[in-house]
């Protein structure tokens, strides 16, 4: 081994113990140039066929500062296509991803609603798969948030996450952090400096990754014969059921149902032991994967219902595409008649959803000025590529708009709680479909 290879080692083996965050951008090089992908992300067959084209977007969350509204921004394709051999749904194109994921703008702990959810998951796990001692790796730890809802002292954290802004925050929180992409390497890595781990975490970040095959090499190296992968990923049916083509963007390469979830497990030796839905971003499936190579019960009635929905089917996905493409046309046809009517409109979130819907709908500024955000380090930027100025949400109450465009209506609860005094007063919210909640 050369002295530049066993740095990293060293620097984990050193620092892990400490709250830390370790970069080892050695086992990790960037990706060039962004560049089309014709395998299947989950069984490796060629047989994809597009089924939804949202032409080329900015990157979601490339926000633009003020000074740089007048520079050109980087566009990429976005494209959705469906693996005909075991229906997986997936974007076509790769961005690099040291671009979208080395400095991040979403936090965990912004949303108290979502803290609460992992802080749960990470608890209730902990107790089921893991003994005194075990190790319990977090894939995609963001902030440290749901590590840190972890209150035993019998049991070792470990986070990893490339992106170095947020992985700062986490050491902050005291969880050891490795600043990088997860892959098999540093999984191997891991293992041979802390032992296996009893339970491995990866909640919304799957579907950000390229190599699921080294992803799940990596899990099967790291994970304890008796461990537990918790996964969380959004739901490919409800994202079909209510046509949430918002949540296609770059970062999200992949758009899961349990049976190619359950093929891809079973070529790494996995299986997929328990599926559970959650209504978290309308919709995502909790799984939880085991060593060994079979199918549960569980499993077996999920494929059965998937089969019985058309999730692998053509025709499903055409439908779809004639619902994203009449809502092109009807949001920012509502939308110019309430200006005209002299009605007040104003962006409530500044999600990568809201992103995407914006620049496919053409929606700029003149129909839609300004939006809100609660998150501190987007206030006082602009929207990718249609540039609306985000405000802090206390804005609301500064411009008291008779309408409000829910672009973050995945967490549409927790902000019709926060607005009632909105409400009160005769305010609406409107989603991006249109519906007025009250």
């Amino acid at each position: 081994m050369s002295t530049e290879q066993a740095q990293p080692q060293r620097a984990l083996a050193e620092r892990m113990e400490r709250s830390q965050v370790i970069t080892l951008s050695e086992f990790q090089p960037a990706d060039p140039s962004s560049w089309e992908r014709t395998s299947c992300r989950a069984c490796l067959k060629t047989d994809l066929v597009e089924v939804l084209n949202l032409g080329e977007q900015p990157p979601s969350n490339a926000f633009v500062a003020t000074e740089d509204l007048g520079k050109q921004e980087s566009r990429f394709p976005l494209s959705l296509r469906l693996c005909e051999s075991c229906g997986m749904v997936q974007l076509g194109h790769v961005v690099p991803p040291e671009l979208l994921f080395r400095s991040y703008l979403f936090f965990t702990s912004s949303s108290k609603w979502m803290a609460d959810h992992f802080g749960k998951l990470m608890t209730e796990n902990a107790a089921e798969f893991v003994p005194p001692g075990g190790l319990i790796v977090e894939i995609g730890s963001n902030d440290g948030t749901a590590l840190s809802a972890i209150q035993r002292s019998d049991v070792r954290l470990l986070g990893i996450d490339p992106a170095r802004n947020i992985s700062v925050m986490a050491a902050s929180r005291g969880i050891p952090t490795i600043a990088e992409f997860f892959s098999e390497p540093i999984a191997a890595e891991v293992a041979k400096v802390a032992g296996q781990a009893h339970l491995i975490v990866a909640c919304n970040v799957l579907g950000h990754i390229n190599n699921l095959d080294d992803v799940c090499e990596g899990v099967r190296k790291l994970l304890h014969p008796q461990g537990a992968f918790v996964i969380e990923v959004p739901y490919l049916a409800p994202f079909v059921e209510r046509n949430e083509y918002d949540t296609i963007y770059h970062e999200h390469l992949s758009y899961f149902a349990v049976r190619p979830l359950a093929a891809l497990m079973n070529r790494h030796g996995l299986h997929v032991e328990r599926v559970q839905l959650f209504p978290v971003h309308g919709g995502t499936i909790r799984v939880t994967v085991k060593h060994g190579v079979w199918r549960s019960d569980d499993a077996q009635a999920w494929l059965k219902r998937e089969e019985a929905a058309g999730l692998s089917k053509q025709s499903t996905y055409a439908r779809m595409a004639e619902l994203t493409i009449r809502n092109k046309t009807e949001l920012p046809t509502k939308l110019a008649e309430l200006k005209r009517a002299g009605k007040k409109v104003l962006g409530y979130g500044a999600p990568a959803k809201g992103t995407v819907r914006l620049n496919y709908c053409g929606i700029g500024t003149d129909l839609l000025a300004e939006v809100t955000d609660s998150t501190p380090a987007k206030q006082g930027l602009h929207i990718p590529g249609t540039h609306q100025h985000i405000r802090a949400p206390s804005a609301l109450n500064d411009i008291n708009p008779d309408y409000v465009l829910l672009l973050a209506w995945n967490h549409a609860p927790e902000i019709l709680a926060r607005e009632s005094a909105f409400i009160a007063r005769g305010g609406k919210f409107l989603t991006p479909w249109l519906e007025e909640l009250k």
